[in-house]
Formats: C-alpha cells, structure tokens, sequence
C-alpha cells in the first residue's frame, strides 16, 4: 500500500521532503514535527533511525540522532513512532533512510516486514554497497518495499544505469562528495543533477546540502523530483529546543520558504505539480 502511493505519487515530481530523526528531540514532539511538516506542505518525508555511529551524516543529523537516542528511541519505539505517523499521515510516502547494523540486527525479511507494516513506502540503506546489496534487494521486493540506491558526483555513467536498474522507487543523489549539512557550489549541483538524470530512468532525489529556496527551485529544473531539506532542518529543531515555544515554530519557520520555492520552480518535464497530501 505505501510503496504504491509512493509510485503514485513520484511521476508529479517536485516534491520537497523534510528529513525527521524519528524520536528527535523526543517521541512526542517527534510526532509532532512530522506532523507539522506535512502540515506545512512537505509532500514526502524522509524518516531517519537513530544510530551511534552514522557514516554519510553531519553535526547537525548525529545531533538529532544524539537527542533521540537521549530521549528513549529505540529501533522498536522509533517503528511505533512510524506506524503513528502513517495513521496521522495516510497520503504522504515515508521514506526510511537507515544505517546498515540496524538492519542486520533484525535480518533483512523481518526488518523490512516490520517496516513495512509501520507504513514505510521505501528504505535506503547508505552503507551497503550494491555489490553486496543482493539480499536487501530480494527481502525489499518480497515485503513490497521500495529500494532506494545512493549514488554521488563520483559515480560513473555505467555505475549509475547499474544502481538504476536496481531500483524499485527513485535514486537518492547525494549532491556533494561528503556528510550531510555541508555546502556545494550551485553551478555544480545543478549540473550533477543534471548529469544523473540523463542517464537513469527512476526518478531523482536530492539530498545534503538544500538549505536555501534557490537550491530547490534549481534542483528541480535540473530535473529532480524530489528535493531532501536535513541539516537545515535539524539544525531548526536544536534551536527551537532552547526556545520557550518549543522546536515546532522553528521548524515551520524554517521549512515554509523551501516549500514556497517548490511553486515558483520550473521541472523540465511535462509532470503536473503535485498536491500537498493531507495530514489528519
């Protein structure tokens, strides 16, 4: 069900997704920012799990990761915080991006089983490689959830129709040659993008590094179809935690114009613009 609302949706393109720590700063204002996030016009999310020791994130996301594991999250707590997601959120894709021990921990068909019955439409899995993927991919497609490749400015063309030919959902771009939060020329973001999206046929996200309105609306008329908004997002969240309001303010304040810049952004194809789900 969720990976075919994902697939329903993905051919729209211009989506900006907000990437949530799921238990950041706690489980309920987790749930609460996922909320307003959808709220706020996200029309996607990108779910994280929290980890000790992640491999492709930044300050601000180990930050998020650090509170949330702070706060009580465990993998079982951060699945129910998913699952209450996916009922207050029936039309909007979540899409997990997890690190590899945690689904070792539980082996590849149970965890994608019970992500999937949480209301997961895709996973990501950053630090499996795809010479070593062949597994993650079978347990995907056995569950019906999305598999979803990584690829980076330094991945070759043959790579890249390799990595697509895998995929069940969309490929994540990861569009600097780093961690999460860090920032990257426009010219040669956009120009990366562009690069990519000649070469696959699965729609293109794009992550690390969207902070500003600009890096949306050139992401997409670069061609992607989706567009991650992370670090800026969790840096909001630690600013918001010290505030007397809490972190939501910050947060809305701080996804509103990204989201705004998703209107005013030209797509190179003849996809219509997608509706902002509704959130319950």
């Amino acid at each position: 069900m969720s990976l075919e609302l994902l697939r329903d949706c993905l051919p729209q393109g211009r989506h900006v997704s907000a990437f949530l720590m799921l238990g950041d700063p706690d489980p309920v204002r987790s749930l609460q920012l996922a909320q307003a996030a959808v709220t706020a016009g996200s029309t996607m999310l990108e779910l994280g799990l929290p980890f000790d020791d992640p491999s492709a994130d930044g300050p601000a996301i180990q930050a998020a990761s650090l509170r949330a594991r702070q706060g009580g999250t465990s993998t079982a707590l951060a699945l129910e915080l998913l699952a209450q997601i996916r009922a207050t959120c029936p039309a909007t894709p979540l899409n997990l991006l997890v690190y590899g021990n945690l689904v070792h921990a539980r082996g590849y068909a149970r965890f994608c089983d019970d992500v999937v019955a949480a209301g997961a439409s895709s996973l990501l899995v950053p630090d499996i490689p795809h010479e070593e993927a062949g597994a993650l991919r079978a347990a995907c497609a056995q569950a019906r959830l999305g598999f979803v490749p990584l690829v980076g400015p330094r991945t070759e063309a043959a790579r890249l129709r390799a990595l697509d030919a895998t995929s069940t959902a969309f490929l994540y771009l990861a569009a600097l040659q780093g961690v999460t939060g860090a920032d990257s020329p426009a010219t040669s973001r956009t120009a990366l993008v562009r690069a990519v999206t000649r070469e696959v046929t699965h729609p293109v996200c794009v992550g690390f590094g969207l902070n500003e309105p600009a890096h949306v609306r050139d992401a997409f008329a670069a061609g992607a179809a989706i567009a991650v908004i992370g670090s800026h997002l969790a840096r909001a969240i630690a600013h918001g935690c010290e505030q007397p309001d809490g972190p939501v303010p910050a947060f809305i304040a701080a996804l509103r114009p990204l989201v705004a810049a998703r209107a005013s952004a030209s797509f190179p194809m003849s996809f219509p613009s997608a509706e902002n789900p509704s959130c319950s």
